[in-house]
Order: structure tokens, then sequence, then C-alpha cells
């Protein structure tokens, strides 16, 4: 038989149940901030956190990611300020959405006020925030300050290293990007897609082919040689060196082929001065069945405007049409550029 409950008893229950509801709850509300800001409905987002009778790291968190990624930037460092004076205390993914927040405004000041707040909170040795104030003053127009605290990073792995490489090869440093990669190899830190990428496109702005050749060697070491966007990058690192019967090359033997890989031969094509084989590279493009987007058109316009190819340009402002790009503001100023280079007033096909 069993014996009844006590009251104590009878009481603990229904109080333990209580408490997970509350729990999931409470839970189910992060959650939901979370969603609606993924959504973009960063106002639905604010009113259910307002609304939330309790809130943690969590809550803050999930809504200050809400406005860093839908481009309210400003709105994110503004609820961090109200985050502190009601005592909440942040947490390493605070400060990483913050700063990144911070990267996207160009905004320095606040970014260094963040920097103080992540040493007084004992934040500075963690990876990930060191990655991205690494990041920050890169993207804020400080390199010097990046470097010192690449430097200075107790640990560091292969998110820190492209960071500090991204942080050169987007100021225009790329010998410096190649050489810390240099570095990188001695110290045995592996690289990654996004490692090669980087220093691909610094080969490129550095017309530097014997780097890139030897870049490619590694990727192929490396297993990357498959991955579709750093196929796309060494096509157009290949076609910026002049090389374009090695991109084509690359182009043929890729096992896989997006709109950006067909850009990147279709602009090597045209930036070599090779308009007509730009132009059927389109032909091909569009008899595989890949749809071209704004890049492909603004790159085939100017080949059509470099060979004054009026009745070509004309047959690809129809397709503008077709496909919906006629109101996209850079195509437009480009149909206008091709058809005043081709001796045509007329805007129209």
């Amino acid at each position: 038989m069993c014996q009844a409950s006590s009251p104590g008893t009878r009481q603990t229950a229904p109080l333990r149940h209580h408490k997970k509801r509350f729990s999931v709850g409470y839970d189910c509300r992060n959650t939901l901030v979370d969603m609606y800001s993924k959504c973009g409905c960063t106002e639905d987002a604010r009113k259910l956190f307002n609304n939330m009778s309790e809130r943690d790291v969590v809550s803050w968190n999930a809504m200050i990611a809400g406005y860093a990624q839908n481009g309210l930037g400003k709105e994110a460092l503004a609820l961090y300020e109200q985050m502190k004076q009601e005592g909440v205390q942040p947490d390493n993914v605070t400060f990483v959405l913050l700063l990144k927040a911070c990267a996207s405004l160009g905004a320095l000041e606040q970014g260094k006020q963040l920097h103080s707040d992540i040493i007084k909170r004992g934040f500075q040795s963690n990876v990930i925030v060191g990655s991205t104030l690494v990041d920050m003053y890169a993207k804020c127009g400080c390199t010097e300050d990046s470097r010192e605290l690449f430097n200075n990073m107790r640990e560091r792995d292969v998110v820190s290293w492209t960071a500090m490489i991204a942080a050169y090869a987007q100021s225009g440093l790329g010998k410096e990007a190649l050489a810390l990669y240099e570095q990188m190899k001695q110290e045995g830190v592996q690289p990654n897609n996004v490692t090669f990428v980087l220093l691909l496109k610094a080969c490129a702005s550095l017309g530097a082919l014997e780097q890139g050749k030897q870049l490619q060697s590694d990727i192929i070491k490396k297993g990357f040689h498959s991955n579709v966007i750093v196929g796309c990058t060494l096509v157009d690192m290949y076609a910026k060196c002049g090389c374009i019967e090695d991109a084509r090359e690359l182009f043929n033997n890729m096992s896989e082929r997006d709109v950006v890989s067909w850009n990147a031969l279709i602009a090597g094509y045209a930036q070599n001065g090779f308009g007509k084989e730009a132009l059927a590279l389109y032909e091909q493009m569009k008899q595989e069945g890949m749809q071209p987007d704004n890049v492909t058109f603004v790159v085939l316009l100017k080949a059509c405007a470099s060979l004054a190819a009026l009745e070509t340009g004309k047959q690809l402002h129809s397709d503008i049409i077709k496909r919906g790009f006629q109101l996209n503001v850079i195509v437009g100023s480009t149909l206008v550029d091709m058809y005043a280079k081709c001796g045509c007033t007329e805007d129209g096909p």
C-alpha cells in the first residue's frame, strides 16, 4: 500500500513543478527575443524584452545581438549603457557583439571605452574577445593598435591570426599580411579557408603572382582547393595578375561553380581587355542555367562600353529589365555610361 504523503511533501512537489515552469517560460522569452531579432523584427523583440519581469545577461545579449545584426549598432551600444545602469554584468558574448557594432560604425572612441571595460572585468585574456578587439581597431583604421594587441595576446588561435591578416589586407597592407602568414606557419598555426581568401586578395591587389602560386600549393596541401569561395578567389587572383589562361583552367576544373565564380572569370576577361570573351562567357553562363546578378551585368556593360558594342549592350539592357535589376543604382549608372560610350543618348533597349 502506498502511504499517504505528509502535508509538507504535498506542498513540495507542486512548488518544484512551479519553478520548472517559470524557468522554461523564462528561457522561452529569451529565445523569442532572439527569434524576432533574427527575423528582422527588432521592435517586436524590444517590446518583449521590455515586458520581461526578469532579465539576465542572456536576455540582454539577445537584444544587443538583435540590434547589432540588423545594422542598429548605436541602439546596441545604448542598450549596453542601460544594462550597466541596471547592474547586469556583461560576459564575453556581450563584448564580442558590442565590439562588432563599433567596427561596423567605425566608432573608435566607444570601442576604446569597451576595451577599458573588458580589462576591468578581466576578459582581456579571452581569445575570442581579443580577436574581435584586433578586428575592431583595424576596421576603425588603427592597424598599429591592432598589431600591438595581437602581439600582447597570451593565446592566439587561427581566428586571432586571421583577424590580424584581415586588418593588414583590408588596410591596403598586403605585404604585411603575407609576411604575417609566414610567421603563422612558423608558429605551427593551421590556416582556414578565410585566411586563404584574405591572402589571395592581398596577392591580387599587389599583383604578387609568385606568392599567389605558393598559396595555391598550400591550399591544395591543406585540402581547401574544393572550397567554392577559395576557388573563386584563386580565379580572381590569377585574372588580376594577368594570367587569364590559368584563371580559365582553374574555373574549368572547379567541381562546383556559383555566380561568384562566373563573375570572377567574366571580370578577369573584361579587365584584361578580352571583352568579347567576357560576353561569350555570359552566353555560356545562361546556357548552363546560372542566374546572373547585378555584379555580372555591371562587368558586362563595362565590356560593351570598351568595345562600343551597342547592340550587345541593348540586349543586356533587355535582360536587366527581365531580371528586375533596372532599379539597381550601380547597374543604372553603368547603363548610362555604356550608352554614352557607344555614342547613343537614348537609354532604352
